[in-house]
């Protein structure tokens, strides 16, 4: 369990662990892997089975995350899991279809270390003692992810700016917010991964997530309801967005100028008086 770390800990948290919640509710019932991040060639033997262990894995790991319990098994095995994926799956996928490597192989292999990375913080701050070179570790994780979105952001601006434009909330000048979420992930995560303003960033950079899931996920889901009906990328899409919004705040939460280790604390010295 971890103690009460301010509201943008306990936000960041449940949000991103709903997320992960979110994962396993959506492979138990299509019986399928998490779309994208988990790109399991369908010729795998016992598919069906493995998916619906995953999506037991990620429900219980969620929930635990929501509850508060046993919080730094449940964030370690996140890590195990995640970091699996990206050993087991987007890393030989680049070499076996580098056509991959245009876009799609970047997006997955960098959103799946970004969620690693923020679930070793959890991981870290549920320890006894807190792991602050997990907590770092993390942060950079997270950090260095960030910008690779933004890069590709202007290298294909025109389509970002085709999935703005098709957004039932209507953005005027779609390629102007292809470039300027662009320019957020990569000013966000630069700040991040060196430590400048990085709470200031991540927060931020939370609040576009979280904008991204009410004004373009949510809507086209509204909009388009055949996607509860087995067309289910458009749900695993916004549960990533929502990861992304509460990965972020926890980010904040161990970004801050404040003491969150006892060990910062107990070797303060009393000043002379």
């Amino acid at each position: 369990m971890i103690a009460d770390r301010g509201p943008d800990y306990l936000a960041g948290r449940i949000i991103y662990a709903i997320a992960v919640a979110a994962f396993g509710v959506i492979c138990l019932v299509y019986r399928d892997f998490v779309s994208s991040l988990q790109p399991v060639p369908a010729s795998m033997p016992g598919y069906g089975f493995l998916a619906v262990l995953t999506g037991l894995v990620l429900l219980v790991a969620g929930l635990a995350l929501i509850a508060n319990v046993r919080t730094h098994l449940a964030a370690l095995v996140l890590v195990a899991m995640f970091v699996l994926w990206i050993v087991v799956l987007h890393i030989p996928s680049a070499f076996i279809d580098p056509s991959l490597l245009r876009s799609p192989w970047w997006i997955r292999t960098f959103e799946t270390l970004a969620l690693a990375g923020v679930a070793l913080i959890l991981a870290g701050l549920a320890a006894e003692p807190v792991r602050d070179k997990w907590i770092r570790a993390g942060r950079i994780a997270f950090g260095v992810s960030l910008p690779v979105f933004g890069i590709l952001h202007f290298i294909y601006a025109d389509s970002v700016a085709a999935l703005v434009a098709l957004s039932p909330v209507s953005y005027p000048w779609p390629l102007f917010w292809a470039y300027l979420t662009g320019a957020g992930h990569l000013a966000a995560g630069l700040a991040i991964a060196t430590g400048v303003l990085p709470r200031l960033a991540a927060l931020l950079a939370g609040i576009m997530y979280a904008s991204w899931v009410f004004s373009l996920h949510l809507p086209r889901i509204i909009d388009h309801p055949e996607t509860y009906s087995g067309n289910y990328r458009e749900l695993t899409s916004l549960f990533v967005c929502v990861a992304f919004w509460g990965a972020a705040w926890i980010v904040a939460s161990v970004s801050a100028d404040r003491h969150y280790t006892t060990r910062s604390i107990e070797h303060v010295e009393p000043s002379p008086s």
